[in-house]
């Protein structure tokens, strides 16, 4: 066989490839996870001060924190759906974040200086129902998200999946702090990071498979 005619042979199945496009991709993951949210806040599912709570600086803090990890961890992942993309340059926003959330609470922890002990204020039972209910609100766009890397071609399937993780429990930990009573920043820096962590390792573990192309 002629090496042209193996050509025509080899690609007599291919059909055209829609080319991607990142920021519909970016919106589409945007508007599932903000409709997630809706249905959460409209079946009630907050905290019941939640209005005296956003008068506090540390409520703000913890929601400020939780998104910022949620949306660095997204440009992450879509970065590296890009076979070319620049995705260390990403990474570096997901640390950056991480970083500044951790530094943001040390020094909240400092201002608040609550006399309670540690193990008070962590309140073990609590925070390890914080990690489940972060891991299981960012199913949903985890899901999405891998749909969206199956579609494309990440060449990085572990880094593809740890910014998946992070994106997804970041953002599963963004919609259970309306509904979460706790904002001492040691505590949410431990529990919070804490399913962050847990979420990108169970990624980094479970979903390279998922994503090969």
């Amino acid at each position: 066989m002629s090496s042209s005619n193996m050509i025509d042979t080899l690609v007599a199945d291919l059909e055209p490839v829609r080319p991607r496009r990142p920021w519909f991709e970016a919106l589409l993951l945007a508007g599932f996870a903000l409709a997630e949210l809706a249905v959460m806040l409209m079946i009630g599912r907050t905290r019941h001060d939640l209005t005296s709570a956003m008068h506090g600086a540390m409520f703000w803090w913890k929601m400020a924190s939780c998104l910022a990890v949620a949306l660095a961890g997204g440009a992450a992942m879509l970065a590296a759906l890009d076979p070319v993309g620049p995705m260390r340059a990403r990474w570096r926003w997901v640390i950056g974040a991480a970083a500044v959330a951790l530094l943001a609470g040390a020094t909240l922890a400092g201002i608040a200086a609550i006399p309670d002990p540690v193990m008070v204020r962590l309140d073990v039972r609590e925070g390890l129902i914080c990690i489940r209910n972060s891991l299981l609100l960012g199913l949903p766009v985890a899901l999405v998200i891998l749909w969206l890397a199956r579609r494309a071609a990440p060449t990085r399937p572990r880094a593809t999946a740890t910014a998946a993780g992070i994106a997804a429990t970041g953002w599963g930990a963004f919609v259970f702090a309306w509904s979460c009573p706790h904002a001492d920043p040691l505590y949410v820096v431990v529990w919070y990071g804490g399913a962050v962590l847990v979420g990108a390792l169970l990624a980094r573990l479970l979903l390279p498979r998922l994503l090969r192309w």
